[in-house]
């Protein structure tokens, strides 16, 4: 089934522009299409529209991150007709939706002697839930949600390194006593991912000997509640 789409999309340049700026387009397409193919779509009416390549290319539709190939029915269910197209981070732009992830990719090096560098590619899998965070605008070293749900996972394989995981992620100012729930930030909103931070919460405070004062002081308040 075709339908009508009336688009705002997110425009720069860092090469050459001052300041972004968002461009309309109209398009008709089917919305069994993939968001992905949309994206392809609008460059195929101007060339000089870039957008990130791959399977886990992403980017946010109305202010949600989500990978780009959700399928168009859902996201126009969800969002309607009039969509804005922007970049994971505004902060990070090279090209249009095309963003520099080296500081997501450094989060991954905090772990990397724990765990199988093969593992990276899990670690990829949660980058929408790194650039979501609106922690990320307040505290720029934040080591962010797409660490925190590979550690959980990393527990479960390696717990012999359970120390350690623990002791990175418990920093208490760039770690994972910063989160705050992302479901209204992510497209479809997956719990499965709040489940593990919120787990990884509760496995950090019941060991002590791994605790810092702020993260002690997080606990006797938890426990109050």
């Amino acid at each position: 089934m075709e339908c009508k789409l009336e688009l705002s999309v997110f425009r720069f340049d860092a090469k050459t522009d001052f300041l972004p700026y968002y461009k309309k387009h109209f398009i008709t397409i089917d919305t069994t299409k993939t968001v992905y193919e949309l994206l392809a779509q609008i460059q195929n009416e101007e060339v000089n529209f870039d957008y990130p390549k791959g399977s886990l290319s992403a980017l946010k539709i109305n202010g949600k991150a989500l990978f780009s190939d959700a399928l168009l029915k859902g996201v126009i269910e969800r969002f309607g007709k009039s969509l804005t197209l922007e970049p994971l981070s505004s902060k990070r732009v090279t090209k249009d939706l095309i963003i520099n992830t080296d500081d997501f990719y450094q989060k991954f090096d905090l772990l990397d002697a724990y765990v199988d560098g093969k593992e990276r590619a899990l670690f990829e899998r949660y980058i929408i839930y790194h650039y979501a965070s609106p922690v990320l605008d307040f505290v720029e070293d934040y080591q962010g949600d797409a660490l925190f749900a590979f550690a959980y996972d990393m527990l479960q394989k390696h717990p012999e390194q359970k120390h350690h995981i623990l002791n990175v992620i418990a920093n208490e100012h760039i770690g994972l006593f910063l989160h705050v729930k992302l479901c209204k930030k992510i497209y479809p909103c997956s719990a499965d991912v709040e489940k593990k931070i919120v787990a990884l919460k509760n496995e950090v405070m019941q060991h002590r000997p791994f605790l810092s004062s702020f993260v002690e002081k997080h606990s006797h308040f938890t426990t109050l509640l």
